[in-house]
């Protein structure tokens, strides 16, 4: 009880954790803070506690590694003309950081129901003065969406929905608006240790899974804590008509990286 308000104090001493404490998750701001911008902060100008957030806090750390495996599988399936949707979208650095040579005409579609996040991929757009893209403020559940995408990228929207039958119909939905033999690169968190006997949770500092314990869960009661196994995952996409072709794991094993491809 006293580690917890010692841990609440220091949450309160910097934005992210505060962003987390009143919203109980992350927006794309927030997100790419921790996996990119955060890191290039002087480490003197942030506190212990934000300090192990960016650097020492093993769900973190698979969040980072899991940006660099998407960019990694994403530049493998995009050719010339490629059209990707990403979904949702945050700010989409994932993509628009990529390097796309000069003779491709590779088009990004950001889509994302909140506003600020589309604000922010539109203004990091410009900043990567990539030309060919665009942006739609739309619900993933019901994209709606009159053009097909060769490929679609998705992370983070099935970590905070814990009824299985709603992950099978957002799946639905990707499906719906990819090309025959499209593919969707996605993700999700496998469970902890203390959830399961059957845990692949690996490489980590046991001291370090306890305080994230604390600090994510029973302090901030972070809504992204819906874990699931790879049987489930699959289970899950080839029900909706999709093949799996390929489940990567960063080091730790938390938040492993899934590739499936529409069957039609």
């Amino acid at each position: 009880m006293q580690d917890e308000l010692a841990f609440l104090e220091e949450l309160n001493q910097f934005e992210v954790s505060r962003f987390l404490l009143k919203n109980k998750g992350l927006n794309g701001y927030w997100i790419s803070y921790l996996i990119l911008y955060g890191r290039q902060k002087d480490k003197s100008e942030l506190t212990s506690l934000e300090k192990w957030f960016l650097y020492d806090a093993p769900v973190i750390k698979a969040t980072q590694q899991r940006f660099r495996i998407f960019q990694e599988q994403l530049i493998k399936y995009i050719n010339k003309e490629t059209k990707v949707a990403s979904i949702p979208c945050g700010t989409m650095d994932d993509l628009l950081s990529l390097n796309i040579p000069h003779d491709h005409y590779v088009h990004f579609c950001g889509i994302d129901l909140d506003k600020n996040s589309l604000e922010l991929a539109e203004k990091n757009s410009k900043k990567y003065a990539y030309p060919h893209v665009s942006f739609h403020q739309r619900n993933a559940w019901n994209l709606g969406a009159s053009q097909k995408f060769d490929l679609i990228t998705s992370n983070g929207l099935n970590i905070y929905e814990p009824d299985d039958q709603k992950v099978v119909q957002l799946y639905q939905e990707f499906y719906k608006v990819l090309k025959s033999k499209g593919i969707l690169i996605a993700s999700f968190l496998t469970p902890p240790p203390n959830l399961s006997k059957d845990s692949l949770w690996k490489n980590y500092n046991k001291a370090d899974v306890i305080k994230q314990k604390a600090i994510f869960g029973d302090i901030i009661q972070t809504k992204w804590q819906v874990f699931r196994t790879e049987s489930q995952k699959r289970v899950q996409l080839e029900k909706t008509g999709f093949k799996v072709l390929d489940v990567i794991y960063e080091t730790k094993h938390m938040f492993p990286t899934i590739i499936a491809q529409k069957r039609d």
